[in-house]
């Protein structure tokens, strides 16, 4: 199926691409059309941030970002830009859930943090719409 290591290298952040993708998208979306309960669930989760920020507005952002940044990791375009989002995104969910003591979902938004900081790095690889359209 593969003839180089490239191609298995590209296929492979393809595959880690479409994951995250699909796992954001199950966990975001949902919320993002909740409305506004769902986004309050959110921000109130997120209230140790304190920026002066309404909770449902706050939510509804932390939301909106996950899912534009699963479209991103879909189609590999903004890829950088949405994976530094999310590695800060999932960071402020690390410290959350640090302060409250949840060590399981502590360890998970960790690990998606350092998964989204070494793709930052990586990149999208070849098959990404960012590379089809810089060949035009």
């Amino acid at each position: 199926m593969f003839g180089s290591q490239e191609r298995k290298n590209n296929f492979g952040l393809l595959v880690m691409r479409l994951g995250l993708a699909a796992a954001l998208l199950v966990h975001s979306l949902p919320k993002l059309i909740g409305g506004s309960p769902a986004w309050q669930s959110v921000g109130t989760t997120l209230s140790f941030i304190n920026i002066g920020m309404p909770q449902t507005l706050l939510g509804f952002i932390f939301l909106l970002l996950a899912a534009l940044g699963a479209g991103s990791l879909l189609f590999g375009y903004f890829f950088r830009i949405a994976c530094t989002i999310l590695f800060i995104l999932f960071g402020l969910y690390f410290f959350n859930y640090f302060s409250i003591g949840y060590k399981t979902l502590m360890l998970w938004s960790a690990g998606l943090a350092s998964v989204f900081w070494g793709l930052i790095f990586v990149g999208p690889g070849r098959y990404a719409l960012t590379v089809k359209l810089e060949k035009k």
